[in-house]
């Protein structure tokens, strides 16, 4: 009985010794490169392992480790993004962000905007929050919004989006209105006034049946004298 096993190994054997086409011996062939998108995919996974903590020390390290990791991302993303619009050509760079990125035209302009401040030393990376929507409230502000910010103590990388909008809102609130001219007022006053009489005559004629507009009607109002008659 033929042993397929070993028929096989020595099939192979001489196909490995086997020349190749044009009398040159063959060569073996490399082993395959392990696919991009699988390599990034392992090393997401190293960088991005919960490592075993025991301490507050260690859970701080770790915790800040990826906090500033995240500061990183986004800036170089937004450093990518300014670079792309210097280099490609006309209308490219808007082509790339409407098909080619996992985000919004918004957010790509927030991402940019963030690192041109960082660029261009407006903002400092210790000031720098760990979101890119955080660092954005505080890279549209006016200069001296920006200082006024830095002396309450509100630029810093811990604040929150709420905080900076609040601060914003509170720097433009409205301002009042300027206050109404002598006529508005003595107009509006006036309106109040005849709306309270209309009120009155309207209880006068239900409950006494008195038209205070007609006092030749056999009723005269004399405030003077009832109240002489109330006094003696």
């Amino acid at each position: 009985m033929v042993n397929v096993k070993s028929f096989m190994k020595k099939a192979a054997e001489q196909g490995r010794a086997a020349p190749a086409p044009g009398g040159s011996p063959a060569v073996p062939a490399a082993p395959a490169a392990l696919p991009a998108s699988k390599a990034d995919r392992r090393a997401a996974d190293i960088s991005d392992a919960i490592v075993p903590c025991r301490t507050r020390q260690e859970f701080t390290q770790e915790i800040r480790y990826h906090w500033n990791r995240s500061r990183k991302e986004f800036l170089s993303i937004g450093r990518y993004l300014n670079r792309a619009k210097e280099t490609l050509p006309h209308g490219e760079f808007e082509a790339m962000i409407e098909s080619d990125m996992p985000f919004s035209v918004e957010t790509a302009f927030r991402f940019r905007a963030v690192a041109d401040a960082i660029d261009t030393g407006r903002l400092t990376m210790e000031m720098l929050p760990g979101a890119e929507s955080v660092a954005y409230q505080i890279v549209t502000m006016k200069p001296d919004e920006l200082e006024r910010a830095k002396a309450v103590g509100l630029i810093r990388p811990d604040v929150t989006r709420r905080q900076l909008i609040d601060f914003k809102q509170s720097l433009r609130a409205p301002k009042p209105e300027s206050t109404p001219d002598r006529r508005k007022q003595l107009l509006a006053e006036y309106a109040r006034h005849m709306a309270r009489l209309a009120e009155i005559r309207a209880e006068l004629l239900r409950d006494h049946g008195v038209d205070p507009d007609k006092p030749t009607g056999g009723i005269t109002i004399d405030v003077e004298a009832e109240d002489v008659g109330a006094a003696s």
